[in-house]
């Protein structure tokens, strides 16, 4: 029997998974107030405290909780796969390669290079291929994210330069421009910057024009789609997407994600 251990920036639409997977909370800091995301903070919770919010900030999962966590599955799985949000995005991935030094039997730490639904897209690719009883390892993530994209626009970029994901200078010319970007996460799992669009309009179709490019270029005739957005108003932007690309799952972006996006945000992840 295997399981998972996931960081909770890794972020599923509400479905049954074949093998459980068990999260270990980042931290989300608010104007010097800390909360357990996902457990003492909801996602609506949180994006209605960041819209007012003066400081913000994001801190690693408890390592004493998340080596309990282990121990308590160390017993009675055969193998346990810890999936952190991308390296390049946090320090988490090192946190769990610490944690796990003595589990190294039975763990193994697997770096996602990515984050929120993108995460979710390699995990239902690695169930493939734990269903052959084939040993998970980083080549096979790297092989998945191939076949994968995520793309998300975001509205206001002075969450993302305060969390480092952009310089000021870009910062500032966006917002002097009105640039409303289309971001994804590169294969080193860095963000990077795949188009720009003035109008709300204009990002969705680009959004559209970015699957059926993707789906094209890798030749795939059976995607699998997810659709996912920040604060409840946003939801409504998604709702093209989802028709054009008949997408049926959908799912909130968490706090661990959003603090970097903040909560004018919306895209989703097209995989093999």
């Amino acid at each position: 029997m295997i399981a998972f251990i996931a960081d909770s920036s890794f972020d599923m639409p509400n479905v049954k998974t074949k093998y459980p997977i068990f999260f270990t909370p980042l931290r989300v800091i608010i104007d010097g107030k800390e909360f357990v995301d996902k457990v003492n903070l909801t996602v609506d919770q949180f994006y209605d405290m960041l819209k007012d919010a003066e400081d913000f900030s994001t801190s690693l999962p408890n390592p004493k909780e998340t080596e309990e966590l282990i121990k308590k599955l160390y017993d009675e799985y055969d193998k346990i796969y810890m999936l952190s949000v991308s390296s390049k995005l946090s320090g988490t991935f090192n946190m769990f390669q610490m944690v796990s030094q003595n589990f190294k039997d039975k763990v193994k730490v697997l770096d996602l290079k990515t984050a929120s639904i993108e995460s979710y897209a390699i995990f239902r690719k690695l169930v493939e291929y734990a269903e052959k009883d084939i040993e998970l390892t980083q080549d096979i993530v790297d092989k998945i994210r191939k076949n994968l994209k995520m793309y998300f626009a975001v509205m206001d970029l002075k969450y993302l330069e305060k969390g480092g994901r952009i310089g000021k200078a870009k910062a500032l010319l966006g917002k002097m421009l009105k640039i409303k970007p289309i971001l994804s996460v590169d294969e080193t799992g860095a963000v990077e910057s795949i188009a720009m669009e003035r109008k709300l309009s204009s990002l969705v179709n680009k959004l559209i024009e970015l699957g059926e490019s993707f789906l094209k270029e890798h030749k795939i005739s059976d995607p699998y789609f997810l659709a996912a957005y920040g604060s409840k108003e946003y939801k409504k932007y998604i709702d093209r997407l989802m028709q054009h690309f008949n997408i049926k799952d959908i799912t909130q972006i968490s706090a661990a994600v959003g603090i970097h996006t903040g909560p004018e945000v919306f895209g989703f992840v097209v995989s093999s």
